[in-house]
């Protein structure tokens, strides 16, 4: 028997330098991972390099575990490393602010999880650096990244719904729901005290922005029920962590949208959901059904709308799905971020940025809109977006 080695791979390494090895940074290293055997056409191979976090134990076994050739405590060391091309950012929202802007001044490609900044000023700092620096920069809002998300926005594009009415967003988990149940032991509620708006209400935002159009004004109602759970964030002294809110946006053209977050409905566990309504048709998707789009669209001849079609969005013809497995075998969570990550690197190889990537100037505009829900739930007045 004859066993010829394999070859190495030849192509180009974008070195990783990662701040965070907790669940996002477990995740974002699985979409490293996974690049190079699923995109083979790919003209570079992530390399991850090094790996930053506080718990000394834990960052030396996450770092054999996702496979970081080296690690350090100190995110300084990772920024100012020159063999880093890109520092993705998945540490607790207050360390999203510093050690992003140094990493553009390094003149890095930055990827920053959501939410961009907890306030409204933090953010539209890290927006600024973004646009005077040389690297790209990502947001992450991975969603947009599911193929039915992506079909239905080419839909929406198209004209084929026709003008856009109303939309429906919710993002729903049952996380705090047992009244019980301590804030240290609830995701929103301890440190860095963040929220559920900030938290899953960024995604059902972003959505809104993505497919429907950009919110002019907003009007909303944010509760806490648990009042040991409403602590004051570590890095915005003038919010609370909120578990619930119901909004009304005015976007631009003319169309409504609702918005609902909350971690205290029960039964849920990870519900993203949406219903967008147009003068022609309609679409519907779901987190829990991730690989069909629901349609209401017109059939030629037909004198009537027969109600939703389900489209199983999983063959090679759709965007997002072909690169992995024959139609029917299902696409889930996990790959909208490889989707998302891979796209934002191509563009930091020279490629024109994929315009579904997030940006930092989409991460402020999330944190605009958040800002004048928390505002109109204080005043009951509807608050204007000014970006």
């Amino acid at each position: 028997m004859t066993v010829t080695k394999a070859p190495l791979d030849q192509r180009r390494q974008l070195n990783v330098g990662m701040l965070g090895c907790g669940f996002m940074g477990k995740c974002h290293s699985n979409a490293f991972r996974k690049m190079p055997y699923i995109y083979p056409g790919a003209s570079f191979v992530p390399r991850l390099l090094v790996l930053c976090g506080r718990d000394e134990a834990k960052l030396r076994r996450e770092a054999l575990r996702y496979g970081f050739e080296e690690h350090t405590a100190d995110w300084r060391d990772v920024v100012r490393d020159p063999r880093v091309d890109v520092f993705d950012n998945c540490g607790p929202d207050p360390l999203h602010v510093e050690p992003s802007i140094e990493a553009l001044k390094q003149g890095k490609h930055v990827i920053c999880e959501k939410p961009l900044a907890v306030s409204l000023q933090d953010a539209r700092r890290m927006r600024d650096a973004a646009a005077a620096a040389k690297g790209r920069n990502l947001c992450v809002f991975n969603y947009r990244f599911v193929p039915a998300v992506l079909l239905a926005k080419e839909i929406i594009a198209s004209g084929q719904i026709g003008q856009v009415y109303q939309a429906r967003m919710s993002y729903l988990q049952e996380a705090g729901h047992d009244p019980s149940t301590p804030p240290e032991q609830v995701w929103y509620a301890r440190w860095p005290h963040s929220g559920v708006l900030q938290g899953i209400g960024s995604h059902a935002i972003d959505q809104v922005r993505y497919l429907v159009g950009e919110v002019r004004s907003a009007s909303g109602a944010v509760r806490t029920y648990r009042p040991e759970r409403a602590v004051a964030s570590a890095s915005d002294g003038g919010a609370e962590a909120d578990e619930a809110s119901a909004s009304v946006l005015e976007l631009e053209g003319g169309a409504i949208a609702v918005v609902e977050a909350s971690a205290v409905a029960t039964g849920r566990k990870n519900f993203l959901a949406w219903e967008i309504h147009g003068s022609r048709g309609s679409l519907r998707w779901d987190l829990e059904h991730p690989n069909s789009l629901f349609a209401c669209l017109p059939r030629p001849g037909a004198a009537r709308l027969e109600g939703f079609a389900e489209i199983s969005v999983t063959g090679r013809e759709y965007s997002g799905a072909a690169e992995w497995w024959p139609p029917g075998h299902n696409v889930g969570w996990e790959h909208c971020h490889v989707i998302e990550k891979l796209r934002f690197l191509e563009a930091c190889t020279g490629s024109p940025m994929d315009p579904a990537v997030a940006t930092f100037e989409d991460g402020y505009r999330v944190a605009a809109v958040i800002a004048a829900i928390r505002r109109s739930s204080r005043t009951g007045e509807r608050v204007a977006l000014e970006y």
